[in-house]
């Protein structure tokens, strides 16, 4: 199980909503800190390459359907914090546009490959010193890489 959270919201006041979890999950599926996306059904799956960002998973799956799950909306004007891959942070990764590595309690950021870029590099985490391998970042989702909750 993971230790750290994958993602923290760092800035912006969180919309929690409750969401079942997928018939097909299995405990573990996510946890807690995980970004989330939601299948055709509207239920709570592990998010994914290529899936839509929907939340951030507050408590790690159960394996159990239907179990209510709070999630905090992914909002495109709030600011997160995420690990970077495992190299060192710099001041030149502000401004890039990054992708999501999803691994169930690992998410990572990625500006090098070349997928839907999901995520702006807005910042550095003052928690982890510059050049830190695998150190903390600041980003925003970007509007066109998520679900249009409105």
């Amino acid at each position: 199980m993971a230790n750290e959270k994958s993602v923290e919201l760092m800035f912006g006041d969180p919309i929690i909503l409750e969401v079942q979890e997928a018939a097909a999950g299995s405990a573990n599926d996510f946890y807690s800190g995980d970004i989330v996306s939601v299948n055709s059904d509207g239920e709570l799956i592990i998010g994914a390459t290529n899936a839509v960002p929907f939340g951030i998973a507050m408590k790690s799956a159960t394996g159990t359907a239907s179990t209510k799950i709070p999630v905090i909306l992914i909002d495109p004007g709030h600011v997160y914090s995420m690990k970077y891959k495992a190299s060192a942070t710099a001041e030149s990764l502000i401004g890039q546009e990054a992708d999501i590595v999803y691994t169930a309690g690992a998410h990572t950021i990625d500006e090098a490959s070349a997928g839907d870029n999901q995520l702006d590099i807005v910042g550095l985490d003052s928690r982890d010193a510059v050049t830190t391998s695998g150190g903390r970042l600041l980003v925003r989702f970007r509007s066109a890489a998520l679900i249009d909750t409105h």
